[in-house]
């Protein structure tokens, strides 16, 4: 082949390769101007700091609500307009039981960026027993998070049972309907967690009195009664008056603040004051008692279901106070003595600190038990709540005890200074 020859293929040859890499790029640029916005699917769903298990729900809920979140990526290319939703609001199951649709709720939605800024507000409107949304528009980077309510059963045949809801989308008017799934799963109560805590509130409660009537400690005077019983009411001022009108709105807007309880410090500062003045086992329990009663009392109504949750976050306390018996709050070295003479007292061994690490402990063990039981125990029977509990053990219960021991430590200089107030 003469040189003739090749001159023209050497000039095609980088066209065609130059045609090429152009058809290339405008075949991806095409394809992700077409994708669509992804949609997930949340049911139910709970605030940011106390998630609840995405899938799952209680039989016996007053209800839920559904969020379909509709995100376009930050690399498309154009906006999407005209999509139209409707979610199903009754679902389908083996087990023959629905979903109610909570038609006096209006549905809606809200455009966020990707800072969570919300940028635009819709309602949609019950069609039947669906849910109708139609969003506008969508540009790159912005989500649509589209809320609608519906009743859970308030029974099942079978445990566990399933209910599937169907969301239908449609990107705009050229495009067909889609339908996605979403599938949760009901369950009953735990009642059995309740049962056995109530039986060992009793059990413990019982077994300190009959502790009282051998002559492990004394029984209650007056004076120690009045004295829980006035800071069992303090503690209802502080959380019900000043706390929930005043300082938790604020605190709740610091960052992790709620989640190591900085607002809960002049409520273990309480209960630390009590024990000091006090130093008999019981004494947490009681004066968690008497601000649970006032408190329902007062603002929520009385429920005797609520009775145990003061002894499931004070019992462990008072089983620590019964270790250490009247040497708590002080640097004595003893622990489960019987009974002590004032000149065992004076002469037993000293620990410098211990005073405080016994704040830590009864804060942390406060703490602890507190959540603990509110979120495996009493939200699940007494709201029928069911929260992720791998998120809420290490974000809300691990913290929520660390801030109550940091709390009970730095109360007891403070409580000892009450006690010495009060001798005189």
């Amino acid at each position: 082949m003469n040189k003739k020859n090749l001159t023209p293929l050497i000039l095609i040859i980088p066209l065609i390769l130059y045609i090429g890499i152009v058809a290339i790029d405008v075949t991806q640029l095409q394809a992700q101007a077409e994708q669509p916005p992804t949609v997930t699917i949340t049911a139910p769903i709970g605030n940011p700091i106390r998630p609840q298990r995405d899938g799952v729900v209680i039989a016996g809920r007053e209800s839920i609500t559904v969020r379909i979140s509709i995100t376009l990526p930050e690399t498309a290319t154009q906006n999407w307009t005209q999509i139209e939703v409707l979610a199903d609001g009754v679902g389908t199951s083996e087990q023959n039981i629905t979903f109610t649709p909570q038609t006096s709720s209006t549905p809606r939605g809200e455009l966020t960026d990707l800072a969570g800024n919300v940028l635009k507000s819709i309602q949609g409107e019950w069609r039947g027993t669906q849910a109708y949304f139609l969003i506008p528009e969508i540009a790159p980077g912005q989500t649509w998070n589209l809320y609608y309510t519906i009743i859970p059963p308030q029974t099942i045949p079978t445990e566990p049972s399933y209910i599937t809801l169907t969301i239908k989308i449609k990107f705009g008017p050229e495009y067909d309907w889609q339908e996605i799934p979403k599938t949760i799963r009901i369950i009953n109560p735990p009642i059995l967690r309740l049962y056995i805590v109530i039986a060992l509130t009793l059990g413990v409660f019982i077994g300190l009195l009959i502790l009282t009537k051998i002559g492990f400690f004394e029984m209650y005077t007056t004076l120690d009664l009045v004295s829980m019983a006035m800071i069992g009411a303090a503690m209802v001022v502080w959380v019900q008056i000043l706390g929930r009108q005043f300082v938790f709105p604020i605190t709740d807007r610091i960052p992790f603040a709620y989640n190591f309880a900085v607002a809960d410090i002049p409520y273990v500062l309480l209960l630390i004051t009590a024990i000091t003045l006090v130093k008999k086992p019981g004494t947490a329990s009681l004066t968690l008692f008497v601000y649970n009663i006032v408190s329902e009392i007062g603002w929520y109504g009385l429920d005797p279901l609520w009775w145990a949750y003061p002894f499931a976050q004070g019992l462990p306390v008072d089983f620590y106070i019964l270790l250490r018996g009247r040497a708590i709050f002080t640097n004595k070295a003893i622990f489960f003595r019987r009974s002590i003479t004032e000149e065992e007292f004076e002469s037993a061994v000293e620990i410098p600190g211990l005073r405080f690490i016994d704040g830590l402990i009864v804060g942390f063990l406060r703490g602890f038990f507190m959540q603990v039981s509110l979120y495996t125990v009493f939200f699940p029977n007494l709201f029928r709540l069911e929260y992720l509990w791998e998120y809420i053990f290490w974000w809300i219960v691990i913290p929520w005890s660390i801030g109550n021991a940091i709390g009970g430590a730095i109360s007891v200089p403070i409580a000892e200074r009450i006690r010495e107030a009060a001798q005189y």
